[in-house]
Protein backbone atom coordinates (compact mmCIF):
# COMPACT_ATOMS: atom_id res chain seq x y z
CA UNK A 1 0.00 0.00 0.00
CA UNK A 2 1.39 2.85 -0.99
CA UNK A 3 2.15 6.09 1.38
CA UNK A 4 -1.13 8.33 -0.24
CA UNK A 5 -3.23 5.10 0.38
CA UNK A 6 -2.41 4.55 4.37
CA UNK A 7 -3.65 8.08 4.36
CA UNK A 8 -6.82 7.62 2.67
CA UNK A 9 -7.43 4.85 5.45
CA UNK A 10 -6.62 7.10 7.92
CA UNK A 11 -8.66 9.35 7.56
CA UNK A 12 -11.62 6.90 6.79
CA UNK A 13 -11.03 5.73 10.00
CA UNK A 14 -10.06 8.31 12.45
CA UNK A 15 -12.27 10.83 14.19
CA UNK A 16 -10.45 14.33 13.72
CA UNK A 17 -11.45 17.24 16.49
CA UNK A 18 -12.21 19.39 13.11
CA UNK A 19 -15.25 16.93 12.45
CA UNK A 20 -18.71 18.20 12.35
CA UNK A 21 -20.84 17.69 15.16
CA UNK A 22 -24.60 15.97 15.04
CA UNK A 23 -26.60 18.73 14.34
CA UNK A 24 -29.48 19.06 16.73
CA UNK A 25 -32.91 18.49 16.39
CA UNK A 26 -35.18 21.08 15.18
CA UNK A 27 -38.71 22.06 15.50
CA UNK A 28 -41.85 23.87 14.51
CA UNK A 29 -43.38 26.57 16.42
CA UNK A 30 -46.80 28.16 16.18
CA UNK A 31 -46.69 31.63 18.61
CA UNK A 32 -49.11 34.34 18.25
CA UNK A 33 -47.39 37.16 16.40
CA UNK A 34 -48.02 39.54 19.95
CA UNK A 35 -45.50 37.57 21.16
CA UNK A 36 -42.93 38.03 18.67
CA UNK A 37 -40.91 40.93 20.06
CA UNK A 38 -40.87 40.58 23.69
CA UNK A 39 -40.08 36.78 23.43
CA UNK A 40 -36.92 38.02 20.83
CA UNK A 41 -36.00 40.64 23.70
CA UNK A 42 -36.07 37.77 26.33
CA UNK A 43 -33.87 35.53 24.03
CA UNK A 44 -31.24 38.51 23.53
CA UNK A 45 -30.87 39.49 27.27
CA UNK A 46 -29.70 35.80 27.24
CA UNK A 47 -27.28 35.85 24.41
CA UNK A 48 -29.72 34.45 22.46
CA UNK A 49 -30.85 34.95 18.69
CA UNK A 50 -34.76 33.66 17.89
CA UNK A 51 -35.21 33.07 14.24
CA UNK A 52 -37.66 35.44 12.13
CA UNK A 53 -41.09 33.52 10.84
CA UNK A 54 -41.03 32.04 8.35
CA UNK A 55 -44.74 32.07 7.81
CA UNK A 56 -47.14 34.70 9.32
CA UNK A 57 -51.06 34.90 8.65
CA UNK A 58 -53.83 36.26 11.00
CA UNK A 59 -51.65 37.02 14.33
CA UNK A 60 -49.77 33.67 14.26
CA UNK A 61 -46.26 33.19 13.35
CA UNK A 62 -44.42 30.02 12.37
CA UNK A 63 -40.76 29.70 13.69
CA UNK A 64 -38.09 26.76 13.33
CA UNK A 65 -36.39 26.54 16.46
CA UNK A 66 -33.66 24.42 17.97
CA UNK A 67 -35.32 21.65 20.56
CA UNK A 68 -33.07 22.79 22.83
CA UNK A 69 -34.34 26.17 22.84
CA UNK A 70 -37.67 25.42 23.56
CA UNK A 71 -38.18 25.83 27.14
CA UNK A 72 -36.00 28.51 26.51
CA UNK A 73 -39.46 29.88 24.77
CA UNK A 74 -41.94 28.39 27.79
CA UNK A 75 -39.36 30.74 30.12
CA UNK A 76 -39.68 33.95 27.83
CA UNK A 77 -43.39 33.04 27.67
CA UNK A 78 -43.96 33.09 31.04
CA UNK A 79 -41.68 35.89 32.28
CA UNK A 80 -42.82 38.23 29.58
CA UNK A 81 -46.39 37.47 28.63
CA UNK A 82 -47.90 35.60 31.88
CA UNK A 83 -48.69 32.40 29.64
CA UNK A 84 -49.02 29.43 30.46
CA UNK A 85 -46.99 27.05 26.91
CA UNK A 86 -48.26 29.94 24.74
CA UNK A 87 -46.97 27.93 21.92
CA UNK A 88 -48.25 24.46 19.96
CA UNK A 89 -44.81 22.42 19.55
CA UNK A 90 -44.53 20.80 15.77
CA UNK A 91 -42.72 18.11 14.01
CA UNK A 92 -42.87 19.44 10.61
CA UNK A 93 -43.36 22.30 8.70
CA UNK A 94 -46.57 21.37 7.00
CA UNK A 95 -48.28 20.69 10.40
CA UNK A 96 -47.26 23.72 11.81
CA UNK A 97 -48.74 25.89 8.32
CA UNK A 98 -51.47 23.49 8.64
CA UNK A 99 -51.85 25.10 12.45
CA UNK A 100 -51.61 28.34 11.42
CA UNK A 101 -54.61 27.85 8.54
CA UNK A 102 -56.75 25.90 11.08
CA UNK A 103 -56.33 29.43 13.25
CA UNK A 104 -57.64 31.04 10.77
CA UNK A 105 -60.27 28.67 9.62
CA UNK A 106 -63.86 30.00 10.98
CA UNK A 107 -65.02 28.61 14.44
CA UNK A 108 -65.65 24.80 14.97
CA UNK A 109 -68.64 22.88 13.92
CA UNK A 110 -69.72 20.04 15.05
CA UNK A 111 -72.71 17.53 14.97
CA UNK A 112 -74.10 19.12 18.13
CA UNK A 113 -73.52 22.72 18.80
CA UNK A 114 -77.00 23.19 20.74
CA UNK A 115 -76.81 22.52 24.38
CA UNK A 116 -79.89 22.27 26.79
CA UNK A 117 -80.33 22.26 30.58
CA UNK A 118 -82.45 19.38 31.76
CA UNK A 119 -80.21 17.05 34.03
CA UNK A 120 -80.83 19.19 37.00
CA UNK A 121 -81.19 15.96 39.51
CA UNK A 122 -78.24 13.97 38.22
CA UNK A 123 -76.31 17.52 38.41
CA UNK A 124 -77.19 17.94 41.75
CA UNK A 125 -76.47 14.86 42.89
CA UNK A 126 -73.08 14.84 41.23
CA UNK A 127 -72.08 18.45 42.45
CA UNK A 128 -73.16 16.95 45.87
CA UNK A 129 -70.85 14.50 46.67
CA UNK A 130 -67.66 16.70 45.61
CA UNK A 131 -65.54 16.56 48.40
CA UNK A 132 -62.01 19.09 49.07
CA UNK A 133 -60.70 16.60 51.43
CA UNK A 134 -60.48 14.57 47.43
CA UNK A 135 -59.35 17.17 45.85
CA UNK A 136 -56.75 18.18 48.34
CA UNK A 137 -55.18 14.67 48.25
CA UNK A 138 -55.15 14.74 44.66
CA UNK A 139 -52.85 17.43 44.30
CA UNK A 140 -51.04 16.59 47.65
CA UNK A 141 -49.85 13.33 45.70
CA UNK A 142 -49.16 14.68 42.16
CA UNK A 143 -46.99 17.67 44.09
CA UNK A 144 -44.99 15.62 46.49
CA UNK A 145 -44.41 11.97 44.89
CA UNK A 146 -42.02 13.58 42.44
CA UNK A 147 -39.19 16.20 42.26
CA UNK A 148 -40.98 16.72 38.72
CA UNK A 149 -43.53 15.68 35.84
CA UNK A 150 -41.28 16.95 33.15
CA UNK A 151 -42.82 15.45 30.33
CA UNK A 152 -39.44 13.92 28.82
CA UNK A 153 -38.00 12.14 32.11
CA UNK A 154 -38.68 9.01 33.74
CA UNK A 155 -40.64 11.16 37.06
CA UNK A 156 -42.94 11.97 34.12
CA UNK A 157 -43.40 8.63 33.11
CA UNK A 158 -44.09 7.68 36.53
CA UNK A 159 -46.72 10.05 37.12
CA UNK A 160 -49.01 8.93 34.42
CA UNK A 161 -48.65 5.66 35.36
CA UNK A 162 -49.50 6.53 39.07
CA UNK A 163 -52.50 8.47 37.66
CA UNK A 164 -53.61 5.72 35.75
CA UNK A 165 -53.56 3.44 38.74
CA UNK A 166 -55.27 5.59 40.80
CA UNK A 167 -58.20 5.94 38.35
CA UNK A 168 -58.38 2.20 37.60
CA UNK A 169 -58.60 1.67 41.99
CA UNK A 170 -62.03 4.68 41.28
CA UNK A 171 -63.43 2.74 38.68
CA UNK A 172 -62.99 -0.90 39.88
CA UNK A 173 -66.48 -1.72 40.53
CA UNK A 174 -67.66 -0.39 36.98
CA UNK A 175 -66.18 -3.14 34.29
CA UNK A 176 -67.17 -1.04 31.72
CA UNK A 177 -65.23 2.08 32.22
CA UNK A 178 -61.70 1.63 31.07
CA UNK A 179 -58.46 3.41 31.67
CA UNK A 180 -55.20 3.72 29.59
CA UNK A 181 -51.84 5.04 28.53
CA UNK A 182 -51.68 7.16 25.26
CA UNK A 183 -48.45 6.61 24.28
CA UNK A 184 -46.12 9.51 22.83
CA UNK A 185 -42.65 9.48 21.61
CA UNK A 186 -41.38 10.97 24.51
CA UNK A 187 -41.32 9.62 28.19
CA UNK A 188 -44.73 10.41 29.65
CA UNK A 189 -47.96 9.44 28.33
CA UNK A 190 -51.28 10.72 28.35
CA UNK A 191 -53.96 9.03 30.85
CA UNK A 192 -57.23 8.22 29.17
CA UNK A 193 -60.17 7.38 31.16
CA UNK A 194 -63.92 6.41 29.50
CA UNK A 195 -67.07 6.30 30.43
CA UNK A 196 -69.12 4.88 27.58
CA UNK A 197 -72.71 5.97 26.45
CA UNK A 198 -75.54 4.07 26.63
CA UNK A 199 -77.46 5.26 23.99
CA UNK A 200 -75.09 7.71 21.77
CA UNK A 201 -72.01 6.26 22.28
CA UNK A 202 -70.14 7.68 19.05
CA UNK A 203 -70.85 11.24 20.45
CA UNK A 204 -67.87 11.81 22.79
CA UNK A 205 -67.33 14.64 25.56
CA UNK A 206 -64.02 15.36 26.67
CA UNK A 207 -63.07 17.07 29.78
CA UNK A 208 -59.18 17.50 30.62
CA UNK A 209 -56.02 18.56 31.90
CA UNK A 210 -52.62 18.24 31.79
CA UNK A 211 -50.43 16.34 34.35
CA UNK A 212 -46.41 17.50 33.18
CA UNK A 213 -44.89 20.24 35.09
CA UNK A 214 -42.05 22.12 34.94
CA UNK A 215 -39.22 24.04 36.41
CA UNK A 216 -38.10 26.89 33.54
CA UNK A 217 -34.71 27.29 35.02
CA UNK A 218 -33.66 23.56 34.85
CA UNK A 219 -36.66 21.77 33.17
CA UNK A 220 -35.25 18.10 33.69
CA UNK A 221 -34.10 18.11 37.23
CA UNK A 222 -34.90 20.98 38.87
CA UNK A 223 -38.00 21.65 41.67
CA UNK A 224 -41.76 21.83 40.11
CA UNK A 225 -44.25 20.54 42.37
CA UNK A 226 -46.95 21.63 39.76
CA UNK A 227 -49.39 22.16 43.03
CA UNK A 228 -51.92 24.30 40.64
CA UNK A 229 -50.30 24.27 37.13
CA UNK A 230 -51.80 21.69 36.67
CA UNK A 231 -52.27 19.27 39.50
CA UNK A 232 -55.17 21.58 40.29
CA UNK A 233 -56.85 20.59 37.33
CA UNK A 234 -55.89 17.07 37.11
CA UNK A 235 -57.45 16.72 40.77
CA UNK A 236 -60.63 18.57 39.53
CA UNK A 237 -60.99 15.66 36.48
CA UNK A 238 -60.07 12.82 38.71
CA UNK A 239 -63.26 14.50 41.41
CA UNK A 240 -65.73 14.38 39.04
CA UNK A 241 -64.89 10.72 37.57
CA UNK A 242 -64.71 9.75 41.52
CA UNK A 243 -68.56 10.94 41.77
CA UNK A 244 -69.42 10.13 38.62
CA UNK A 245 -68.58 6.31 39.68
CA UNK A 246 -70.07 7.06 43.36
CA UNK A 247 -73.26 8.21 41.99
CA UNK A 248 -73.39 5.25 39.15
CA UNK A 249 -73.76 7.73 36.94
CA UNK A 250 -74.22 5.92 33.12
CA UNK A 251 -74.16 8.60 30.55
CA UNK A 252 -75.97 8.81 26.68
CA UNK A 253 -72.54 9.72 25.51
CA UNK A 254 -69.81 8.96 25.77
CA UNK A 255 -67.64 10.75 28.58
CA UNK A 256 -63.41 11.09 28.32
CA UNK A 257 -61.34 11.87 31.20
CA UNK A 258 -57.46 13.16 30.29
CA UNK A 259 -54.82 14.16 31.44
CA UNK A 260 -52.22 15.26 28.82
CA UNK A 261 -48.63 14.81 28.53
CA UNK A 262 -46.50 17.41 27.34
CA UNK A 263 -48.50 20.84 27.40
CA UNK A 264 -45.96 23.19 29.02
CA UNK A 265 -43.09 22.00 26.00
CA UNK A 266 -46.24 23.04 23.14
CA UNK A 267 -49.51 21.45 23.90
CA UNK A 268 -47.56 18.10 22.92
CA UNK A 269 -50.06 15.39 24.53
CA UNK A 270 -53.65 16.80 23.93
CA UNK A 271 -52.59 17.99 20.07
CA UNK A 272 -51.03 14.08 19.65
CA UNK A 273 -55.18 13.21 20.65
CA UNK A 274 -56.95 16.19 19.44
CA UNK A 275 -55.27 15.28 15.82
CA UNK A 276 -55.62 11.12 16.48
CA UNK A 277 -59.36 12.06 16.74
CA UNK A 278 -59.97 13.65 13.91
CA UNK A 279 -58.38 11.43 11.73
CA UNK A 280 -60.35 8.91 13.02
CA UNK A 281 -63.75 10.84 12.74
CA UNK A 282 -64.39 10.48 16.59
CA UNK A 283 -67.47 12.90 16.48
CA UNK A 284 -66.55 15.10 20.41
CA UNK A 285 -69.26 17.00 20.89
CA UNK A 286 -67.77 19.36 23.68
CA UNK A 287 -64.21 20.03 25.33
CA UNK A 288 -63.87 21.43 28.71
CA UNK A 289 -60.17 22.20 30.06
CA UNK A 290 -59.56 22.58 33.36
CA UNK A 291 -55.35 24.56 33.91
CA UNK A 292 -54.86 26.00 37.18
CA UNK A 293 -57.99 25.97 39.37
CA UNK A 294 -57.01 25.99 42.91
CA UNK A 295 -55.64 29.92 43.31
CA UNK A 296 -58.51 32.84 43.41
CA UNK A 297 -56.29 35.85 41.88
CA UNK A 298 -58.99 37.86 40.90
CA UNK A 299 -62.06 39.04 42.61
CA UNK A 300 -64.23 36.65 40.14
CA UNK A 301 -64.52 32.65 40.21
CA UNK A 302 -64.57 32.12 37.06
CA UNK A 303 -62.56 33.63 34.11
CA UNK A 304 -63.84 32.32 30.75
CA UNK A 305 -60.91 32.50 27.84
CA UNK A 306 -63.14 33.66 24.97
CA UNK A 307 -59.86 33.79 22.30
CA UNK A 308 -59.49 30.13 20.76
CA UNK A 309 -62.97 28.47 21.96
CA UNK A 310 -66.26 27.65 21.26
CA UNK A 311 -68.73 31.07 21.44
CA UNK A 312 -71.91 28.58 21.94
CA UNK A 313 -70.26 26.61 24.56
CA UNK A 314 -69.34 29.51 26.42
CA UNK A 315 -72.84 30.58 26.67
CA UNK A 316 -73.45 26.95 27.86
CA UNK A 317 -70.79 27.18 30.51
CA UNK A 318 -72.26 30.72 31.55
CA UNK A 319 -75.72 28.67 32.13
CA UNK A 320 -74.18 26.13 34.32
CA UNK A 321 -72.88 28.78 36.54
CA UNK A 322 -75.74 30.35 36.64
CA UNK A 323 -78.18 27.40 36.65
CA UNK A 324 -76.22 25.01 39.07
CA UNK A 325 -73.42 27.63 40.93
CA UNK A 326 -75.20 31.19 41.51
CA UNK A 327 -73.48 32.33 44.02
CA UNK A 328 -70.08 32.30 41.77
CA UNK A 329 -69.09 35.68 39.10
CA UNK A 330 -67.92 35.21 36.16
CA UNK A 331 -65.57 37.35 33.86
CA UNK A 332 -64.25 36.92 30.06
CA UNK A 333 -60.48 36.63 29.74
CA UNK A 334 -58.14 36.20 26.53
CA UNK A 335 -55.62 33.70 26.61
CA UNK A 336 -53.23 34.26 23.54
CA UNK A 337 -52.57 31.53 21.56
CA UNK A 338 -51.85 27.88 22.80
CA UNK A 339 -51.95 29.16 26.07
CA UNK A 340 -53.26 25.85 27.13
CA UNK A 341 -55.08 22.43 25.66
CA UNK A 342 -58.25 23.66 24.79
CA UNK A 343 -56.48 25.07 21.74
CA UNK A 344 -55.38 21.76 20.01
CA UNK A 345 -59.06 20.56 20.40
CA UNK A 346 -60.64 23.82 18.64
CA UNK A 347 -57.10 23.65 15.53
CA UNK A 348 -58.68 19.86 14.92
CA UNK A 349 -61.98 21.36 14.77
CA UNK A 350 -63.66 20.20 17.81
CA UNK A 351 -65.77 23.20 20.05
CA UNK A 352 -63.91 23.83 23.39
CA UNK A 353 -64.31 25.82 26.13
CA UNK A 354 -62.18 26.70 29.49
CA UNK A 355 -62.73 28.35 32.99
CA UNK A 356 -59.83 29.53 34.46
CA UNK A 357 -58.83 30.30 38.27
CA UNK A 358 -58.31 34.26 37.50
CA UNK A 359 -56.72 36.56 34.61
CA UNK A 360 -53.09 36.01 32.89
CA UNK A 361 -52.19 38.56 35.11
CA UNK A 362 -53.09 37.75 38.47
CA UNK A 363 -53.17 34.32 38.21
CA UNK A 364 -50.70 32.09 40.77
CA UNK A 365 -47.40 33.95 40.48
CA UNK A 366 -45.50 30.93 41.28
CA UNK A 367 -46.52 28.10 39.01
CA UNK A 368 -43.53 27.29 36.76
CA UNK A 369 -40.93 27.00 39.45
CA UNK A 370 -40.14 25.16 43.31
CA UNK A 371 -42.76 27.38 44.81
CA UNK A 372 -45.88 26.18 43.21
CA UNK A 373 -46.84 24.26 46.05
CA UNK A 374 -50.22 23.43 48.15
CA UNK A 375 -48.54 25.59 51.04
CA UNK A 376 -48.21 28.26 48.57
CA UNK A 377 -52.41 28.04 48.86
CA UNK A 378 -52.98 27.21 52.10
CA UNK A 379 -52.96 24.00 52.27
CA UNK A 380 -56.45 23.59 51.04
CA UNK A 381 -58.07 22.70 47.58
CA UNK A 382 -61.80 24.87 48.56
CA UNK A 383 -60.89 27.14 45.20
CA UNK A 384 -60.76 24.07 42.89
CA UNK A 385 -64.41 22.51 44.57
CA UNK A 386 -66.01 24.97 42.39
CA UNK A 387 -64.17 23.84 39.54
CA UNK A 388 -64.76 20.37 40.12
CA UNK A 389 -68.24 21.25 40.52
CA UNK A 390 -68.81 23.07 37.04
CA UNK A 391 -66.92 19.65 35.63
CA UNK A 392 -69.68 17.77 36.95
CA UNK A 393 -72.59 19.56 35.36
CA UNK A 394 -70.85 19.74 32.15
CA UNK A 395 -70.46 16.51 31.91
CA UNK A 396 -73.88 15.70 32.67
CA UNK A 397 -75.74 18.83 30.54
CA UNK A 398 -73.54 17.48 27.67
CA UNK A 399 -73.24 13.65 28.03
CA UNK A 400 -76.47 13.25 30.00
CA UNK A 401 -77.82 10.34 30.63
CA UNK A 402 -78.49 9.57 34.88
CA UNK A 403 -76.74 8.81 38.15
CA UNK A 404 -78.70 6.04 39.81
CA UNK A 405 -81.69 6.53 40.93
CA UNK A 406 -82.66 9.83 38.58
CA UNK A 407 -84.53 9.32 35.14
CA UNK A 408 -82.19 10.38 32.15
CA UNK A 409 -83.77 13.01 30.21
CA UNK A 410 -84.26 13.49 26.57
CA UNK A 411 -80.27 13.94 24.82
CA UNK A 412 -81.86 17.60 23.48
CA UNK A 413 -83.84 16.38 21.15
CA UNK A 414 -81.63 14.99 18.49
CA UNK A 415 -81.17 16.29 14.72
CA UNK A 416 -83.94 14.68 12.09
CA UNK A 417 -86.86 14.69 14.89
CA UNK A 418 -89.27 16.80 13.88
CA UNK A 419 -91.70 18.11 17.15
CA UNK A 420 -94.58 17.91 17.12
CA UNK A 421 -96.73 21.00 18.54
CA UNK A 422 -99.11 21.10 21.88
CA UNK A 423 -101.24 23.81 22.81
CA UNK A 424 -99.57 25.88 25.24
CA UNK A 425 -101.79 28.14 27.81
CA UNK A 426 -98.93 30.76 27.99
CA UNK A 427 -98.73 32.01 24.60
CA UNK A 428 -102.32 31.18 23.39
CA UNK A 429 -100.63 29.22 20.19
CA UNK A 430 -99.09 25.85 19.68
CA UNK A 431 -95.90 25.28 20.80
CA UNK A 432 -92.99 22.78 20.58
CA UNK A 433 -90.99 23.25 23.23
CA UNK A 434 -88.14 20.82 23.04
CA UNK A 435 -85.47 21.80 20.38
CA UNK A 436 -85.38 19.73 17.52
CA UNK A 437 -85.41 19.71 13.33
CA UNK A 438 -88.59 21.32 13.21
CA UNK A 439 -92.24 22.10 14.85
CA UNK A 440 -95.33 20.93 13.29
CA UNK A 441 -98.77 22.00 14.30
CA UNK A 442 -100.52 18.87 13.58
CA UNK A 443 -104.44 18.96 13.51
CA UNK A 444 -104.36 21.53 16.37
CA UNK A 445 -105.44 24.33 13.48
CA UNK A 446 -107.66 22.91 11.50
CA UNK A 447 -110.61 24.95 11.02
CA UNK A 448 -111.23 28.82 11.23
CA UNK A 449 -112.77 30.48 14.51
CA UNK A 450 -115.88 28.57 14.85
CA UNK A 451 -116.29 27.55 11.40
CA UNK A 452 -114.51 23.88 11.48
CA UNK A 453 -112.68 21.97 14.48
CA UNK A 454 -110.36 24.13 15.46
CA UNK A 455 -109.31 23.98 19.16
CA UNK A 456 -108.32 27.10 20.83
CA UNK A 457 -109.26 29.70 18.64
CA UNK A 458 -107.90 31.94 17.58
CA UNK A 459 -104.34 29.92 17.94
CA UNK A 460 -102.37 33.70 18.06
CA UNK A 461 -100.32 34.68 20.85
CA UNK A 462 -102.38 36.07 23.63
CA UNK A 463 -105.35 35.98 21.50
CA UNK A 464 -103.86 39.39 19.79
CA UNK A 465 -105.82 38.48 16.50
CA UNK A 466 -109.41 37.03 16.19
CA UNK A 467 -110.44 34.60 13.22
CA UNK A 468 -113.24 35.55 10.69
CA UNK A 469 -116.30 34.04 11.45
CA UNK A 470 -118.17 33.76 7.74
CA UNK A 471 -119.07 31.11 5.67
CA UNK A 472 -118.63 27.54 5.43
CA UNK A 473 -115.78 25.13 6.30
CA UNK A 474 -113.70 23.65 3.36
CA UNK A 475 -115.79 25.57 1.36
CA UNK A 476 -114.56 29.11 1.90
CA UNK A 477 -111.21 30.00 3.38
CA UNK A 478 -108.88 28.40 6.53
CA UNK A 479 -105.43 27.70 7.63
CA UNK A 480 -105.48 24.31 9.09
CA UNK A 481 -101.66 23.86 9.60
CA UNK A 482 -98.45 25.09 10.49
CA UNK A 483 -94.74 23.83 9.76
CA UNK A 484 -91.43 25.18 10.31
CA UNK A 485 -88.31 23.26 9.60
CA UNK A 486 -84.78 22.95 8.42
CA UNK A 487 -83.86 22.17 4.93
CA UNK A 488 -81.35 19.91 6.22
CA UNK A 489 -83.42 17.71 8.54
CA UNK A 490 -80.54 18.98 11.23
CA UNK A 491 -81.03 20.81 14.46
CA UNK A 492 -82.63 24.40 14.42
CA UNK A 493 -80.01 26.24 14.97
CA UNK A 494 -80.00 30.44 14.31
CA UNK A 495 -78.56 31.45 10.84
CA UNK A 496 -80.02 27.97 9.14
CA UNK A 497 -82.34 28.40 6.70
CA UNK A 498 -85.95 26.97 7.50
CA UNK A 499 -88.90 26.38 5.55
CA UNK A 500 -92.16 27.40 6.57
CA UNK A 501 -95.09 25.29 5.56
CA UNK A 502 -98.56 26.28 5.66
CA UNK A 503 -101.59 23.97 4.37
CA UNK A 504 -104.54 26.10 3.76
CA UNK A 505 -107.54 25.65 1.96
CA UNK A 506 -108.46 28.24 -0.55
CA UNK A 507 -111.49 29.55 -2.01
CA UNK A 508 -110.25 31.57 -5.28
CA UNK A 509 -106.23 31.40 -6.69
CA UNK A 510 -106.37 34.92 -7.22
CA UNK A 511 -108.78 36.42 -4.35
CA UNK A 512 -107.14 34.41 -1.52
CA UNK A 513 -103.76 35.43 -0.13
CA UNK A 514 -101.19 34.36 2.60
CA UNK A 515 -99.08 36.71 4.59
CA UNK A 516 -96.16 34.60 6.23
CA UNK A 517 -94.08 36.31 9.39
CA UNK A 518 -91.71 35.46 11.67
CA UNK A 519 -90.39 36.78 14.91
CA UNK A 520 -87.32 36.15 16.92
CA UNK A 521 -89.33 36.37 20.21
CA UNK A 522 -92.58 35.45 21.03
CA UNK A 523 -93.00 36.79 24.33
CA UNK A 524 -92.39 40.19 22.91
CA UNK A 525 -93.28 39.51 18.68
CA UNK A 526 -91.91 42.09 16.42
CA UNK A 527 -93.29 40.96 12.79
CA UNK A 528 -90.88 40.47 10.42
CA UNK A 529 -92.49 40.04 6.67
CA UNK A 530 -91.44 36.83 4.73
CA UNK A 531 -93.47 37.80 1.73
CA UNK A 532 -97.31 37.30 0.53
CA UNK A 533 -98.39 34.20 -1.74
CA UNK A 534 -100.84 32.97 -3.77
CA UNK A 535 -102.58 29.62 -3.75
CA UNK A 536 -101.80 27.43 -7.21
CA UNK A 537 -105.16 25.76 -6.51
CA UNK A 538 -108.19 25.69 -4.89
CA UNK A 539 -109.48 23.33 -2.07
CA UNK A 540 -106.64 21.75 -0.31
CA UNK A 541 -102.91 23.05 -0.70
CA UNK A 542 -99.66 23.95 1.13
CA UNK A 543 -97.82 26.98 -0.05
CA UNK A 544 -94.11 27.40 1.07
CA UNK A 545 -91.18 29.81 2.22
CA UNK A 546 -87.99 30.42 3.31
CA UNK A 547 -86.26 32.72 5.77
CA UNK A 548 -83.20 32.81 7.65
CA UNK A 549 -83.52 31.71 11.47
CA UNK A 550 -82.76 34.82 13.59
CA UNK A 551 -80.89 34.27 17.35
CA UNK A 552 -83.95 34.35 19.83
CA UNK A 553 -84.37 30.91 22.47
CA UNK A 554 -88.46 31.02 22.03
CA UNK A 555 -89.51 32.11 18.77
CA UNK A 556 -92.82 32.20 16.56
CA UNK A 557 -93.97 31.89 12.49
CA UNK A 558 -97.22 33.83 11.83
CA UNK A 559 -99.78 32.93 8.87
CA UNK A 560 -102.34 35.54 7.63
CA UNK A 561 -104.64 33.59 5.26
CA UNK A 562 -107.17 36.67 3.75
CA UNK A 563 -109.96 37.03 1.39
CA UNK A 564 -108.45 40.09 -0.34
CA UNK A 565 -110.60 40.08 -3.15
CA UNK A 566 -111.09 41.21 -6.39
CA UNK A 567 -108.13 43.86 -5.86
CA UNK A 568 -106.20 41.24 -3.97
CA UNK A 569 -103.16 41.44 -6.55
CA UNK A 570 -101.90 45.03 -5.13
CA UNK A 571 -103.09 44.43 -1.60
CA UNK A 572 -100.61 44.98 0.88
CA UNK A 573 -99.68 42.17 3.74
CA UNK A 574 -101.67 42.07 6.93
CA UNK A 575 -100.29 40.95 10.50
CA UNK A 576 -103.33 40.71 11.54
CA UNK A 577 -106.28 41.41 8.41
CA UNK A 578 -110.03 42.11 9.66
CA UNK A 579 -111.80 40.30 7.11
CA UNK A 580 -114.73 37.79 7.41
CA UNK A 581 -113.14 35.15 5.69
CA UNK A 582 -109.52 35.70 7.50
CA UNK A 583 -107.80 33.34 9.31
CA UNK A 584 -104.43 33.58 11.19
CA UNK A 585 -102.77 31.46 12.95
CA UNK A 586 -98.91 31.16 14.87
CA UNK A 587 -96.40 28.61 16.24
CA UNK A 588 -94.12 28.72 18.81
CA UNK A 589 -90.98 26.69 18.73
CA UNK A 590 -87.67 26.57 20.65
CA UNK A 591 -84.34 27.41 19.19
CA UNK A 592 -81.25 26.95 21.12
Amino acid sequence: MSRWGSVVVWLACATPAWAEAPREKEVWITLGTDALEPVRGAFQARGLTLAAPTFQKGGVAVLRVRESLVEQLALAMHDELHRCAGFIAHDTQGEAFAAVQADNAPQPMASLLYYTLNNAPSVTALMDEVRESELRGTIQALSSNWTNRYYNVQNGADASTWLANEWKKLTAGRPDITVELFAHPFQQSSVIATLPGTTLPDEVVVLGGHLDSINLSNAKTGTAPGADDDASGVASITEVLRVAVLEGYKPARTVKFMAYAGEEAGLLGSKAIANAFKANGVNVVGVLQLDMTNYQGNTFDFGLVLDRTNATLNTQLRNLIATYQPERTVANIMCGYGCSDHASWTLAGYPAVMPFEASLSTMNPNIHGERDTLAYMGDTAENSVKFAKLGASFMAELAKGATEGNTPPPVGVEPGTLQTAAFDATYWAPACSQVGSGCDSGTLLDGRGGVGPELNQPNTLLKGCADGTSGTYHADESLDRLQVSTLDGKILFPGKTVKIEATVYAYSTTEDKLDLYYSASATSPSWQLIGTYSPSRTGVTTLSATYTLPVGGVQAIRANFRHAGPNGATSAARVCSSGGYDDRDDLVFAVP
